[in-house]
């Protein structure tokens, strides 16, 4: 929403106070948030923590760096209000990348994220940091960015088990067999006494996570819409069962960043390997 011509403190103050009436906050551009683009961003951040109001925060151009974006990450561990999150045109390299994952993962608000046209190069150790985050994360359902790796159906994959997730909530249904591993063992499917004890996994197997089926990878940039069929398999199949291949090269998605659907299928153990 336009603020005329209060300044960043101003606005940052609005925002502590929980001030109704600001469900959007728009800070494109904003120079008065730009002069001091730091401090503003961990004063913002730290406002933010206990507002219930916002529900969309826009923040391009803002200047803000990998430092502001610790911030940021810590105030989305707490916040469960914002539910979409514009992030476009700052300094935001892997590393800021990462500390919003990190905040993401005790996050159960957020729906989307937009990290696109950042003056860094975001690298596949924030892709890794994203899957760790899925491992807690159920809400985040959308997520725009750009990064050089050859991994990005895993998120995508993930993308579509929240989305599944959300609409079997909606409709009252269950979704226990979608959970993944670290939440499945700490929640009853409805109507069991004690949850079922599972094998804890040291890094998120994004191939056994969800019995859905990963979507073409351009659409990590893209809302994930689930597939009627997508919700029958992950109905009809056990937690532990694996979802039979589709024949034909018709049920792979290609592109030039990203590995076929197909080609890791049989490797949980194998992304575990590579992880730290």
């Amino acid at each position: 929403m336009p603020f005329g011509q209060q300044t960043a403190k101003q606005i940052i103050e609005r925002v502590a106070n929980n001030e109704t009436g600001m469900e959007t906050l728009d800070l494109t551009k904003n120079a008065s948030f730009q002069m001091k683009a730091l401090e503003n961003t961990s004063n913002l951040a730290e406002a933010l923590k206990k507002n219930t109001v916002i529900r969309t925060l826009v923040l391009r151009e803002c200047e803000i760096s990998d430092a502001g974006a610790e911030a940021l990450g810590a105030a989305l561990a707490v916040n469960q209000g914002i539910e979409d999150l514009d992030l476009q045109q700052n300094h935001l390299s892997t590393r800021g990348a990462i500390t919003i994952s990190k905040g993401l993962a005790s996050n159960q608000a957020l729906k989307t994220l937009n990290l696109m046209n950042q003056n860094h190069k975001i690298s596949e150790e924030a892709l890794e940091s994203f899957i760790n985050m899925f491992q807690t994360n159920l809400t985040l359902t959308k997520l725009m960015w750009k990064v050089d790796s050859r991994r990005t159906w895993e998120v995508s994959k993930l993308i579509t088990r929240n989305v599944e997730i959300g609409r079997r909530k909606a409709n009252g249904g269950s979704f226990h067999d979608l959970l993944p591993t670290k939440l499945r063992s700490q929640q009853a499917e409805p109507g069991e006494r004690n949850p079922p004890v599972e094998a804890k996994s040291a890094y998120p197997d994004a191939a056994s996570a969800t019995n859905v089926s990963p979507p073409a990878p351009s659409e990590v940039q893209a809302q994930v819409e689930p597939v009627a069929e997508t919700g029958q398999d992950t109905t009809e199949k056990s937690p532990g069962e694996d979802t039979p291949a589709k024949g034909g090269p018709q049920g792979a998605a290609q592109s030039e960043d990203c590995a076929t659907a197909e080609s890791p299928q049989p490797s949980g153990a194998a992304d575990g390997e590579e992880a730290t």
